[in-house]
């Protein structure tokens, strides 16, 4: 995906997600920061159902979203 065809997002994180990120870093060295965040967000969706996605490598534009993530899940409609 081209980067002008991405949107931007601003985040300025809390301490203890500052601190996670730091952690992260340590864990991940070969990421590039966007990529990390990338990686942290989508296995951090996932583990909410207990089943983190394979996300191999560090090239984000090839990650994809699991298919039972692309739509709000019945139970979160309420």
């Amino acid at each position: 995906m081209a980067k002008k065809d991405r949107t931007r997002i601003d985040y300025m994180p809390g301490q203890a997600a500052f601190d996670a990120l730091a952690l992260a870093s340590e864990m991940f060295p070969t990421l590039k920061p966007q990529a990390l965040l990338d990686k942290l967000l989508i296995t951090g969706l996932c583990a909410l159902e207990w089943k983190p996605p394979a996300l191999y490598g560090s090239n984000r534009d090839a990650w994809r979203l699991p298919e039972q993530f692309r739509t709000v899940p019945e139970s979160a409609k309420d």
